[in-house]
């Protein structure tokens, strides 16, 4: 096959397992680069060719363990499922990842980091993400029905791992996702409640962590 044949197949094999999107994106740009690397298709090499990429990922472009770890399960995938070649993967091991500390947030900061929003669309986004522990992607794909202001809770749709759950509301975020949807009126078909600017579909993830980077850097 050729390289553009193998990463169609791929797409369509994972697709087929109901894996998310951001997993095909994922695991197509994985494979590509690992084949424009070598400038072969996957088909023409195996375990070698594999072993030498995640050393050239950990020695050359100093990637951290996650993303040479991402390769790792996206290139097993391709190999595994798409290719059905058996590999031995007692040679091909991840790469082990330290265990360190979360930063925490003091309260200081915390009040620092929304006292700079005067965005009320993003401080209803912010206040959600930090008050009930979502994901970017969870609050993105937040709809009106989800939050139930009786329990004070956000029921979270197909959540990592294709799971539903629930998470808990805060008073104040409940408060002010209130005087969001009282200003901006969110009207999708989907029932979306955070959207673009044109109100027509889903706020884009990019621009929160553009926002992120921006309040990051304002002076004190």
């Amino acid at each position: 096959m050729t390289k553009e044949e193998i990463l169609h197949k791929l797409v369509q094999d994972i697709r087929l397992r109901g894996l998310s999107e951001d997993t095909v994106a994922e695991y197509q740009t994985k494979a590509r680069v690992f084949m424009e690397h070598f400038d072969k298709p996957a088909d023409q090499m195996g375990e070698a060719e594999f072993r030498e990429f995640l050393q050239y990922l950990q020695d050359e472009r100093k990637l951290s363990p996650a993303s040479i770890n991402t390769y790792n399960s996206g290139l097993r995938f391709l190999y595994e499922i798409t290719l059905e070649q058996n590999l031995n993967y007692k040679r091909i091991p991840r790469v082990k990842e330290p265990i360190l500390l979360p930063n925490i947030m003091t309260v200081k900061e915390i009040e620092k980091f929304f006292g700079v929003i005067d965005d009320l669309r993003y401080k209803a986004i912010f206040l959600t993400v930090y008050g009930s522990g979502l994901r970017l992607r969870e609050v993105r794909h937040l709809r009106i029905s989800d939050v139930d202001s009786e329990q004070m809770r956000l029921f979270i749709y197909q959540s990592k791992g294709k799971k539903d759950r629930f998470a808990v509301l805060s008073q104040t975020s409940l408060t002010v996702l209130r005087e969001y949807w009282k200003a901006y009126r969110p009207n999708h078909p989907e029932g979306y409640l955070f959207l673009n600017r044109a109100g027509t579909e889903c706020i884009l993830t990019a621009l929160f962590k553009t926002l992120l980077k921006n309040i990051a850097i304002v002076p004190s």
